[in-house]
């Protein structure tokens, strides 16, 4: 158990220190150009740590293709197209507004969760809801 909450630690603070080397990267540079080296900068670390991840391979032949589109439509929706539209707006705006609006998106995955997924909906997800939206309007 304090393991798992030392990888949710070390992810916040890891998550919250990009923002702040983009913001700089993106005085000089585009938006476009950040996530081109910022993706060929990640995929020799992800290809090398799965040889340090016991079993990491062993199964990645085996997908079927529904879910090699499903982590393909991950990958463009999330790694290519919003890391391109989160890096447009911080190139614009202060990482202080950016950072915590864009970081809404679990209201999204709620919502979508419930529809798609047929998810429960319970008082505590209401409630992180309000916070949200508290949240944003807050920052605003």
């Amino acid at each position: 158990m304090i393991v798992s909450y030392t990888f949710i630690l070390l992810t916040v603070l890891l998550w919250g220190t990009a923002p702040v080397f983009d913001k700089i990267a993106l005085k000089e540079g585009s938006p476009l150009i950040g996530l081109i080296i910022r993706s060929l900068t990640v995929i020799p670390f992800i290809i090398i740590s799965g040889f340090f991840v016991k079993g990491i391979y062993s199964g990645a032949f085996k997908l079927s293709a529904k879910t090699i589109i499903l982590f393909s439509l991950s990958g463009v929706s999330a790694g290519v197209l919003g890391m391109l539209t989160y890096y447009s707006a911080l190139k614009r705006l202060p990482s202080s507004v950016v950072v915590p609006l864009c970081s809404t998106y679990p209201l999204i995955a709620a919502f979508l969760g419930m529809a798609i997924l047929k998810e429960g909906f319970s008082f505590v997800k209401l409630l992180g809801v309000v916070f949200i939206v508290i949240g944003i309007w807050l920052v605003k």
